[in-house]
This record gives C-alpha cells, structure tokens and sequence, in this order.
C-alpha cells in the first residue's frame, strides 16, 4: 500500500517542475520498467496491479525488483490507471531517479564521435524517438539546449524505449556545450533545409545539430557551427520530420 507521499510522488510526476523538485521521473510499462531494473538507474518505488502476476514475465519483473530493494507498493487497478500516463499501463509504473551526467560523459569514446544535439526539439515524441535513434546508431549522447521539451518527461521516456536509461543526456546552453565541445576537438554541424549534403567530409568527431519542428535551428546555432548539413530531397515534399533526418544523418556520419 503507498504511503500519502508516495501516493502524490506518483501523481505529480507528471509535471516537470515536481520532477526537477524531486530529481525523479516516472516509468510505465512492463518493457520499460524492465529496462530500467536492468540499467545503472537507481528505481526508487515500483507500484504494480495483481493483472502483474497473471503472467510469467511480470512475476520475474517483481522479483527482479525485490532482488534490487525497490521497495514495493500493491494497488488496485483504478489506481494504477490514475497514476499513469496511458490507459493500458500494463499493471506497473515505477519511480526512478533522474541521473546526473555531464558533458565530460559525452567525449569519452573513441572516434568516431558523435553527439546528438537538440535545439528547442518540443515534441516529447520526437524527442525520444531521436534518443533511441542515437543510441542505435552509435552516438554517445545527447545534448538538450534551452526550449528543448524535458527528457523525463514521461512521452519522452516511452518513446526512447529505454535509451534514456542508458545513454547519457544533458541539458546544457550552448554557453556551457560550446566551448567544451570545441575543446574536444567536435566540429558542429547545423542541419539546415537546402544545405548541402555531407558527402566524404565526415569529421571523427562531431555535433549533429538537430532543430525546432517548425523554426530549426536557432540563429545562436548558425553562429557557432562549423558547416550546414541537409539532405537532397527528390521527391516533392519540402523537408523530412526531424527524427528521419536525424536517423539519416547519424547514419552517415557513423558508417
């Protein structure tokens, strides 16, 4: 049974400012809790359903957490949909703690390197679905600038599908990631619509920038990148969503 303080942990969770208050972020679903049980993430409470225990996987997901010391907390149905952010959510949510990452996590790999770089991206969709693409791909993490949609929020987290767990992410001005990046030797590359495409000079190591739905990349951006990238288009439409061209560009920067 939760306590009344873990009872609004849950429920507020939702909001990014308690999530910054208590450095927490909310996880739902049997893959995703999974994922979270299976990463250096320190899961602080999992609350689950009796539909849990109906099949094998959740039973071992239960006592995965057990053999970890989260604490656990049984509650009905009713409530687990209310503290949840779906409507089928798969009888567990959990609690985890947001990891501290710097941008010393980021330039540690050998070249090839590359970080991902997101510039006021505000779909959580969109978001997570550039965090998984990273992590597929090879990229060592990902940078989070101002107007950026929040990392833990939950959307995020559903749609990286356990890449935030693993992959370091850090929110940070170009200020603070600027001159760091440029220390380690990363040449800044701007996406931009009709720029050219990056052909045979593929830096061994660089910072993909990846921006705005609608805007792009922000005139702060231009200003401190060392080359625009895009991709030729054939066909008629104008421009690609924002993960695709970032799956594409990561993909060709890290072949």
């Amino acid at each position: 049974m939760l306590t009344r303080r873990e009872s609004r942990l849950l429920r507020g969770l939702h909001q990014r400012k308690n999530r910054e208050a208590e450095g927490a972020f909310l996880v739902e679903g049997v893959r995703a809790v999974e994922d979270l049980l299976a990463s250096p993430l320190h899961p602080r409470l999992l609350a689950w359903s009796s539909s849990l225990e109906d099949t094998g996987r959740g039973r071992a997901l239960l006592a995965a957490a057990g053999r970890r010391g989260v604490p656990l907390r049984e509650v009905s149905e009713a409530e687990l949909r209310e503290y949840a952010g779906t409507e089928t959510p798969q009888g567990v949510v959990a609690v985890a703690e947001v990891p501290v990452r710097g941008l010393d996590d980021l330039a540690a790999a050998s070249p090839p390197t590359v970080v991902l770089v997101l510039d006021a991206v505000q779909d959580p969709g969109n978001f997570g679905a550039m965090v998984r693409t990273a992590e597929a791909l090879g990229a060592v993490g990902v940078v989070a600038l101002p107007g950026t949609v929040d990392a833990w929020n939950p959307k995020s987290v559903r749609a990286a599908m356990g890449s935030s767990f693993r992959l370091p992410i850090v929110a940070a001005t170009w200020e603070e990631a600027g001159p760091r990046l440029e220390a380690g030797g990363f040449r800044i590359l701007a996406t931009a619509v009709g720029a050219e495409p990056l052909g045979d000079d593929r830096p061994q190591r660089a910072a993909l920038v990846m921006g705005n739905e609608g805007a792009g990349v922000s005139a702060e951006t231009r200003a401190r990148a060392h080359r625009e990238v895009g991709i030729p288009l054939r066909g008629r439409a104008e421009s690609l969503n924002v993960t695709s061209a970032a799956a594409i560009l990561l993909h060709d920067l890290l072949r």
